[in-house]
């Protein structure tokens, strides 16, 4: 039996939070940290050969601009953006962070989450349009191609005649997970298994499906500078590394013995602590390994199509949220 693993990571800095006065503390104050540790975890791919999909805001990608953007954005929604340039505003410009993704030996995938972090629940679908459409300009011109996979800010679902007008095949969105009880969720948090839901096309649009929740981190260690929060955040530190590294190798295996398709996912800043990382990079060798046994297949959001028939009919998207 085969399974199927997607790894996928949200890049976004300061664009993640930038409607929400006040919620940075999770973030370095001029993003070397979450540089530094972006290395590291390439480095932990390289070495085990493990591609990852990295969902990137596209603004993210320009070196400078003047801090206003065309469009039918609500009229304070870029009042945030600096309109300097990466040297100045490292958390609002990264063009170095796909540049050090993409020189890289691992084939990674770089998927678009939007330009500028769009609220898709609060905006209408002429404004996701339009902010897929500058995202994917955006890519065009400085990557020299576009992404035809997208993960929308916070997992709400797009509608899908958007998606296919933009070329967007394959979506990444959020399954309900919550357990009943807050002992139920802390025990499903802490030794899963986390959803695990195959592909589904509907109309004409690929929905892969993650928790709701970030998994491929750990909720009972520090996420970024942020402690882990209560009531799993008093476990020790060495427990938890151990805890959720068994967390991803059991969700894997399990996969691999149900033939199902599991994908794990986190933000950028949540690795960015040796904490985090250490448990990581030891699961990354474990997947790989996986791998080359024929365990498990892994894939990239963008290599989702290819695998999975197209079917009539499937989920509905937006009541899987």
């Amino acid at each position: 039996m085969t399974g199927i693993v997607t790894l996928s990571v949200e890049v976004e800095l300061a664009w993640g939070v930038h409607d929400f006065d006040g919620h940075d503390e999770h973030l370095s104050e001029d993003g070397r940290t979450e540089r530094r540790y972006l290395r590291k975890l390439l480095d932990a791919c390289d070495a085990a050969s493990v591609p990852i999909t990295f969902d990137i805001v596209d603004h993210l990608l320009l070196t400078s601009c003047e801090g206003t953007h065309d469009g039918p954005y609500p009229d304070d929604w870029f009042d945030a953006d600096p309109g300097t340039d990466a040297a100045v505003d490292p958390l609002y410009y990264a063009p170095d962070i796909a540049e050090a993704i993409r020189s890289r030996p691992t084939d990674h995938e770089l998927c678009t989450h939007s330009f500028s972090h769009a609220p898709l629940e609060t905006v209408d679908a002429t404004t996701v349009s339009a902010d897929l459409e500058r995202g994917q300009r955006v890519e065009s011109e400085l990557l020299g191609e576009r992404s035809h996979s997208f993960v929308p800010p916070r997992h709400r679902p797009p509608p899908t005649d958007v998606l296919r007008e933009h070329g967007i095949d394959v979506v990444r969105t959020a399954i309900k997970d919550q357990a009943d009880g807050p002992l139920s969720r802390a025990a499903q948090l802490l030794f899963g298994p986390p959803p695990m839901v195959d592909p589904e096309w509907s109309d004409g649009v690929l929905w892969t499906y993650c928790a709701t929740h970030p998994n491929l981190a750990a909720p009972t260690l520090p996420s970024g500078r942020r402690p882990a929060g209560r009531p799993l955040g008093w476990l020790p530190n060495a427990l938890s590394r151990r805890l959720h590294r068994r967390y991803l190798e059991r969700a894997t295996e399990q996969a691999a013995e149900t033939d199902a398709h599991l994908h794990l996912w986190c933000h950028l800043y949540d690795l960015s602590n040796d904490d985090q990382m250490a448990p990581l990079t030891e699961y990354l060798q474990t997947l790989g390994r996986l791998r080359d046994r024929g365990r498990v297949d892994i894939c990239t959001m963008d290599e989702l199509p290819d695998r999975q028939p197209i079917a009539v009919g499937g989920r509905d998207a937006a009541s899987s949220w």
